[in-house]
């Protein structure tokens, strides 16, 4: 599964965190337009050419970050209500326009929340299972349990190639996708959401592909 970007709950960044990222942006800009003078007095030296070049391309990806993260830091939930998780996951699915995503059956628990962080967050993790499954394979599925401890899981089911590691600190990075044209920012959403609901985010590797699951606090 790859991160993917975008989703329901698009919210504009708090006046102080605009600020804050056009501060940081002029010191950068000055380093790029000082480096780009640079590049010119090495261009007879190919190493030092060639390491010009990556601190540019570095600056760039840093540049592109700093919006990514703040955007993600700005993440904050609106007063709580309580829902139906199969609603959730049935408006995450049809304003994706994933209609051969598959539901499962019931009951499915209810939880506490903002709608629109829940339902990005679940929006992510099925537009992930669809971008890993093959053409012709059998689609994803969406499934709501309650756990032994209190919790509601719902668990995004795949039949893709499965993941390369099942290890959250190397799956949740920013900006880091396998998936061309994407900017990686799928998962970093998805935990952001889950901690702000006291939940937690889980990966399994298959044999025939991989499920995610999101645990969250069941309504009271």
């Amino acid at each position: 599964m790859t991160g993917a970007s975008g989703g329901s709950a698009d919210r504009p960044l708090p006046a102080e965190l605009v600020r804050l990222l056009h501060d940081l942006r002029g010191p950068l800009n000055s380093a790029v337009m000082h480096l780009e003078v640079l590049k010119r007095t090495v261009a007879d030296d190919p190493t030092a050419a060639e390491s010009l070049r990556t601190v540019l391309q570095q600056l760039a990806r840093l540049s592109d970050m700093l919006p990514a993260a703040l955007g993600v830091a700005a993440l904050e939930p609106q007063p709580p209500r309580t829902h139906d998780l199969r609603a959730l996951a049935e408006r995450a699915r049809d304003a994706r326009g994933h209609a051969r995503v598959t539901l499962g059956a019931g009951p499915w628990p209810r939880v506490t929340g903002d709608e629109a962080l829940l339902v990005r967050a679940i929006g992510e993790l099925i537009a992930n299972a669809v971008e890993a499954t093959p053409t012709g394979a059998v689609p994803p599925e969406v499934s709501g349990t309650s756990g032994p401890d209190g919790q509601a899981l719902l668990a995004v089911r795949d039949r893709g190639p499965g993941l390369r590691t099942t290890n959250p600190t190397l799956l949740i990075r920013l900006l880091q996708s396998t998936k061309p044209g994407h900017r990686g920012l799928g998962l970093i959403i998805v935990e952001r959401v889950a901690r702000l609901h006291g939940g937690t985010l889980e990966f399994e590797s298959l044999a025939d592909g991989a499920r995610v699951t999101l645990r969250l606090p069941a309504a009271r």
